[in-house]
């Protein structure tokens, strides 16, 4: 059967990523959207468009029948799930085959076979596949795995049966730790997944996440598409990935290569998918993890080195054809690094951001490519992930592929909301990141925490701009009090020389104050509060854009100048910079003092919802005793888990919400009565 209509089960950059594909191939492309996602990039993209539920993901996205209805409503001839998901969903599947709609990907028997990291050690045991030491058994209750783990040795890893992505995942140290791990392990495994089942496996001390790209058709030919390098990693999310892998031996690499296309073989596969491998850099030892039975997000970096588009071929060989590749056909030809764009705020704790983007412009280089789902007005909302574009560098060499990958981080202007391009950019530019790498890399680059370059400089720029702003404002205005407009702002230039005037700015949960003095462009700012006196003082001319210019504005600080994109948007100022992404409002006398950030200000003792989400678990009510640093709340935001502690020891006062509801950011959830 040719397909014709395609509906794409995704949003965001994957579902663009298969539209480009469908309009190459001639098919007519139909996305899905969600309430939240009416408006989004994927649903102007596509063809046709259907909505399919509300904005929580159990609702749209991963509501199989409404999927499905969709699909039949149009007439699709077959569904796309993308990566996450339905992707890998045996239900969806089962409808596809009760409906005659072709599921783009695996059998049921691949996926149900795989979707278990416990059925899949086993049966990688079977080919005998190497697998880490571990547990993989059927008995479930705290004292059998705490007993497994005295056999396997400390340190341990729990990780969720049924999903990845980190979620359910948990190193324990010693054995005093493994109760609560074991019981947050569980609890996030359920959220995400719907199963709380875990296994155990031996911690290995340095490792590196290498896997290995498979593609086979229902003729039974299944071939391998070289292997990449995952191991720049955070919380288990892969951060930078590459392609092929670097610093191994050539028998290691054929080895995987062999695994991968042995358990392939065995499964009868069809399609695209990855089997997984840790590798111990000590012992250069590999062992199977899991296999991913659908495309991954780091598929680009094959696709570019191999010259193979692998969404085409996932349609292809779903209708039937045959793989017209052979083996000896697949060859490396140069490197590849992608780098995941994520709408976060990597300086505090990585802290996923929601909002507006107020500024978009891609980078266009040669050997550079972007895989994105948004554009200037697109939201980013806390119902799905933060990721918000994939950038993908390719040159001849590794070290040409990652000069690239920096130039197109660089040249990436995002606004409205935070973004980790320039942690992105740290990692990239290390000594480092040119030797062997491990899943420790972050920690061991950044043992305490990795911190922005140049932020009380663009607090500066910003809070310079914004008087800028405020100023043409009240030049505008014709009628009432100019002063009005301009809140805290003053300005005495008739009397020789501009007033020193106080601004406020709030910046996450902190309250800054600035002194800014100046006129017509030129400002002297002064920013209270920063330990280094030397660095909280800035000079600052600005040079608004010309026409044509958009919004390009030319900064010069402390004798440097530079081009930088402003956006203001009332109290909003957004800046765009090579070197940091930042977005600041600022505030009145009397919004300082008074409301929301009053109470942000004398917070050290209650617990806050750091944005929209579900309170899974309350571990504290009224009347106990709690201790500074101890778990008091357990939230879901943005498909992540966040244990939220108590600010301080005392006496808990009140709880103002139960496990299952739902909290904006904001909301006060606890207030404990401090000790005297």
């Amino acid at each position: 059967m040719t397909i014709k209509r395609l509906l794409i089960a995704n949003r965001g950059e994957i579902a663009c990523r298969v539209i480009k594909t469908c309009k190459k191939l001639g098919i007519e492309s139909v996305a899905v959207f969600s309430d939240a996602d009416r408006y989004a990039l994927h649903a102007q993209k596509a063809d046709l468009a259907c909505h399919i539920g509300g904005a929580a993901a159990s609702e749209s996205y991963l509501n199989a029948q409404a999927i499905m209805d969709a699909a039949i409503k149009v007439k699709a001839d077959a569904i796309h799930p993308g990566y996450g998901f339905l992707s890998e969903s045996t239900e969806l599947i089962s409808l596809c085959q009760e409906n005659g709609v072709i599921f783009v990907g695996p059998s049921v028997a691949s996926i149900a076979d795989m979707g278990s990291k416990i059925e899949a050690k086993a049966i990688a045991q079977q080919l005998e596949i190497p697998t880490v030491p571990g547990y993989n058994g059927d008995d479930q209750s705290p004292d059998a795995l705490k007993s497994q783990v005295e056999k396997i040795g400390f340190p341990v890893l729990i990780k969720a049966s049924a999903g990845g992505g980190g979620k359910g995942m948990r190193i324990v140290e010693e054995a005093s730790q493994f109760d609560e791990a074991l019981k947050m392990a569980k609890q996030e495994a359920l959220n995400s997944f719907g199963d709380d089942r875990v296994l155990l496996e031996k911690y290995i001390v340095r490792p590196r996440h290498i896997e290995v790209q498979v593609l086979a058709d229902s003729h039974g030919k299944v071939l391998h598409l070289l292997d990449r390098e995952c191991s720049i990693q955070r919380n288990y999310q892969k951060v930078i990935e590459e392609a092929p892998v670097s610093h191994m031996a050539d028998s290691v690499r054929q080895g995987l290569f062999d695994c991968a296309v042995k358990l392939g073989q065995h499964l009868n596969y069809l399609g695209a998918g990855t089997v997984e491998f840790i590798f111990d850099a000590d012992t250069e030892e590999a062992y199977f993890l899991e296999m991913n039975t659908r495309l991954q997000v780091e598929h680009p970096t094959t696709e570019l080195v191999t010259g193979l588009d692998l969404v085409e071929w996932q349609i292809r060989v779903a209708q039937g054809e045959a793989l017209t590749i052979n083996q000896e056909d697949i060859k490396a030809n140069g490197h590849a690094i992608e780098a995941r764009v994520n709408a976060e705020d990597p300086a505090n704790d990585y802290l996923p951001e929601i909002g507006t983007i107020k500024l978009y412009r891609e980078p266009e280089a040669e050997g550079l490519r972007i895989d994105s789902g948004v554009t200037q007005g697109s939201e980013i909302t806390p119902f799905y992930d933060s990721m918000i574009a994939k950038v993908i560098a390719w040159g001849n060499t590794r070290g040409l592929a990652s000069q690239r990958l920096l130039h197109g981080l660089n040249d990436y202007s995002i606004g409205g909301v935070k973004t980790n391009q320039e942690f992105l950019t740290s990692l990239i530019t290390r000594p480092a990141f040119h030797q062997e790498l491990t899943t420790q890399y972050i920690g061991k680059q950044f043992p305490e925490g990795w911190q922005p370059w140049g932020e009380a400089m663009h607090m500066a720029i910003a809070s310079a701009a914004y008087c800028v702003d405020q100023q043409n404002a009240a030049n505008k205005a014709t009628t009432g009090s100019p002063w009005q407009a301009l809140g805290s702002w003053r300005l005495t230039q008739t009397c020789g020389a501009p007033a020193i005037s106080k601004m406020w700015m709030q910046h996450g949960k902190e309250l800054i104050e600035f002194e800014v003095q100046g006129t017509n462009g030129s400002f002297l700012v002064k920013i209270n509060g920063l330990p280094d006196e030397d660095e909280s003082t800035h000079n600052v001319s600005l040079t608004l854009p010309r026409s044509g210019q958009g919004d390009t504005w030319q900064v010069e600080v402390d004798g440097t100048r530079r081009s930088l994109d402003v956006v203001i948007h009332n109290k909003h100022v957004a800046l765009s910079s090579p070197r940091l992404n930042r977005s600041y409002t600022f505030l009145s006398l009397e919004e300082s003092q008074l409301g929301e950030v009053a109470a942000l200000k004398n917070s050290s003792n209650v617990i806050r919802a750091h944005m929209p989400g579900l309170v899974t678990d309350v571990l504290v009510a009224e009347g106990d005793k709690v201790e500074e640093g101890q778990t008091g709340i357990v939230m879901e935001a943005m498909k992540l888990i966040h244990n939220m502690p108590c600010p301080c020891a005392g006496t808990v006062k009140s709880v103002m919400f139960a496990a299952g509801d739902k909290v904006e950011d904001g909301d006060l959830i606890v207030e404990i009565e401090p000790e005297e």
